[in-house]
């Protein structure tokens, strides 16, 4: 007589849940392992640029350093006392938002445009629209400084806008066209039909509906202009000089101000952090739009 030997035990998947969970649970523990460290490399300078802005005059050259401020504020006393810091935040501010309303403006136009009233390709002038971002800035910067002599807009806040514009009117347009191409074209159609005019459509339709495009296209344009200092350099003198050119004339011919040039950039700094903080969202759909085409 055979007999019939039991089957084996069928294994059961606990052991390969525990393994799966620990290798969650070590990706989990790298990811936040590799992001604390970015964070800190990242924010280790804005850190100890305050912290020398708030200590004092013997605090700033002692060794070892202080990691701890005393907080001390005389020296944003003393930098907002120089008249040229106080005129390149003021010229700073007009240049930024001069030229971002107009290249903002420019780049709404032409997004519409090209997105919705075009007929045929227009890849290749989108293209080119963008390769206006691939010239260096020396390549534009010594025509302007030749035009603006014969017509008188060296060392003006007006020339320095128009330069500007020139700059980020590109990405500008660029991120706008993305913008307005991924609403739907029914939407048009469907406003047309109902009578409005292509005028109508657009300020009543689309515009709204594209106004999170437009703020982080707005918020870029904002942030290339105040953080220029390359043609305002070559385009000012004495006038027109901006925040980044009076945080390089903090710098001393024989000895320099640690604490000073450290608020000095802080001050310059504040609006370009208010920006990032406030329009963060934007700034990260505005600068990946049209990263992905379908």
């Amino acid at each position: 007589m055979t007999t019939i030997s039991p089957l084996p035990p069928k294994p059961t998947d606990q052991p390969i849940a525990s393994v799966g969970r620990k290798a969650r649970k070590k990706r989990k523990y790298g990811t936040w392992t590799t992001l604390t460290l970015f964070g800190l490399w990242s924010l280790l300078p804005i850190y100890w640029l305050l912290n020398m802005s708030l200590q004092s005059a013997t605090e700033t050259t002692s060794l070892p350093p202080t990691w701890f401020p005393s907080l001390d504020f005389s020296a944003y006393s003393t930098a907002l006392q120089q008249p040229g810091l106080r005129l390149g935040l003021f010229n700073s501010l007009l240049t930024a938002v001069g030229s971002t309303v107009i290249s903002v403006a420019c780049g709404t136009c032409a997004g519409y445009a090209l997105s919705h009233l075009a007929v045929g390709r227009t890849d290749r002038y989108e293209f080119w629209v963008l390769s206006s971002r691939m010239a260096p800035p020396i390549a534009v910067a010594l025509p302007f400084f030749l035009l603006y002599r014969q017509f008188g807009l060296q060392d003006t806040t007006i020339g320095l806008i128009l330069a500007h514009v020139v700059v980020s009117a590109g990405i500008v347009t660029w991120i706008l066209i993305e913008s307005f191409r991924s609403i739907p074209r029914e939407l048009l159609e469907a406003a047309l039909v109902d009578g409005c005019g292509y005028g109508g459509a657009f300020r009543r339709i689309l515009l709204p509906l594209a106004i999170p495009g437009i703020v982080g296209a707005a918020s870029i344009a904002f942030l290339l202009s105040w953080n220029d200092f390359f043609l305002s350099l070559i385009l000012t003198d004495t006038k027109a000089i901006t925040a980044p050119l009076a945080v390089y004339q903090a710098v001393g011919f024989q000895s320099i101000d640690l604490g000073q040039l450290a608020a000095t950039s802080t001050l310059v700094l504040i609006p370009t952090a208010l920006v990032v903080g406030f329009f963060q969202r934007q700034l990260v759909s505005g600068l990946t739009m049209g990263a992905v085409k379908g």
